[in-house]
């Protein structure tokens, strides 16, 4: 913070010093120069002078030398030292303008008071973290929670290989549904650790946060291959099922822990509460589970594609071998590219009219400035290879074809 106010100083300096130098200097060097000129006119006009009396042509040179003379004198410009001494006074309120503006308007649109919380912060890890990991007293805020994330993100700036740290951020986020930097703080971590098994979990739970919900899942079941009675990773595996509305897989997978868990255990009523809320909803609804091809898409856009404010990304899929009529498809307002998304029966335009009986389907991207997928002015687009619908798939898309 020393160094901010040391460099705003100086920049502060600079500026009036832009300001007063050429108001100050300005007259003297006016005056300089205009006598400078007057003076080069003098010596050529003089010259000639001497050259017409030389070939006869001037019979008073003497006369004409001393009227040229005069003409200088009359012409010099005589500096008055004392106005212009009090002369630079009149500029004092142009110099309080300039510390009146740089540091009122910093004070106001500046964010001064968040980057002092935050050097404040950047000295209070130990602090945050007795009181919000180790000794919570029940008040903990959302507040306290985001100002330990921030004290630990400048911690992790400085010392960027600190394994527990990434871990402890990616958790921390986690907890604060913020799935893109739990991702890359679990990532990071991953790359920190000889047991990057021991960072699966979280690390899927994130992904299944941003939209990766096939590559989480992939993670799970290894996880459960080798460890069955990993309760976080069964945990998890349900969380995904319940993000995709599939309640009888969330239901099973809650059931898979209950019956690895104790009765004692301070979580068992609550997991019992989420299967009956679970089985309510099933019942209430009274249909079967969405069963079908999953894809998860990647999608990314070239640079050419220009910005428009308001515009909708759609991702839908067609029939390969049939008509343009979506058959599923997602609407994404105000996208921020690379996004990833899962396209699965769930997102059915009809629920007679699914993936469901189609032997291959093709999966489009576009970007419509109008907000209506059937607009193309100014959309662009992207698709896939033919897929089959016979097993769930990862793919890419890149929006490159203007429509």
């Amino acid at each position: 913070m020393t160094l901010f106010w040391i460099a705003s100083g100086l920049l502060t300096l600079l500026l009036a010093l832009v300001i007063i130098l050429p108001l100050t200097r300005g007259r003297a060097e006016s005056s300089q120069s205009r006598n400078q000129l007057n003076t080069e006119l003098y010596r050529q006009r003089l010259q000639e002078l001497e050259q017409d009396k030389e070939q006869g042509l001037l019979e008073e040179g003497e006369q004409a030398t001393q009227e040229l003379q005069k003409s200088l004198l009359d012409d010099v410009v005589t500096e008055q030292p004392q106005q212009y001494r009090s002369g630079t006074w009149l500029w004092l309120p142009a110099i309080l303008i300039v510390l009146v503006v740089a540091y009122g308007g910093y004070w106001q649109v500046g964010a001064y008071n968040k980057v002092a919380q935050w050097q404040n912060n950047a000295g209070r890890l130990s602090e945050l973290t007795r009181q919000v990991l180790l000794e919570p007293d029940g008040d903990v805020t959302e507040q306290d929670m985001m100002d330990l994330i921030q004290s630990l993100r400048t911690k992790l700036f400085v010392d960027g290989d600190d394994y527990r740290g990434w871990l402890l951020l990616g958790r921390l986020t986690l907890e604060m549904r913020d799935g893109e930097t739990a991702r890359d703080a679990l990532e990071k971590a991953m790359t920190l650790t000889d047991k990057p098994e021991q960072v699966l979990v979280p690390y899927a739970e994130a992904l299944t946060m941003t939209g990766e919900a096939l590559r989480a899942e992939n993670m799970i079941k290894q996880v459960l291959a080798k460890d069955p009675d990993n309760l976080e990773a069964w945990s998890v595996f349900a969380f995904m099922a319940m993000q995709q509305e599939n309640l009888t897989a969330a239901i099973a997978r809650w059931q898979q822990i209950l019956q690895r868990m104790s009765p004692d255990n301070p979580r068992y009523a609550m997991i019992e509460r989420s299967v009956a809320f679970a089985e309510q909803r099933l019942a209430e609804q009274d249909h079967a589970p969405v069963t079908g091809p999953r894809y998860e898409v990647e999608v990314n856009a070239a640079s050419a594609v220009p910005y428009h404010p308001g515009a909708v990304l759609f991702v839908y899929a067609i029939d390969a071998q049939g008509s343009e009529v979506p058959l599923v498809a997602q609407r994404i307002e105000n996208p921020s590219f690379p996004l990833t998304i899962t396209l699965s029966n769930a997102d059915a335009m009809r629920p007679d009219n699914n993936m469901t009986g189609r032997e291959s389907v093709i999966i489009k991207a576009r970007i419509a400035p109008s907000g209506n997928v059937t607009d193309t002015t100014d959309a662009w687009e992207g698709r896939s290879a033919v897929l089959s619908t016979e097993k769930d798939s990862q793919l890419s898309i890149f929006i490159d074809t203007p429509l």
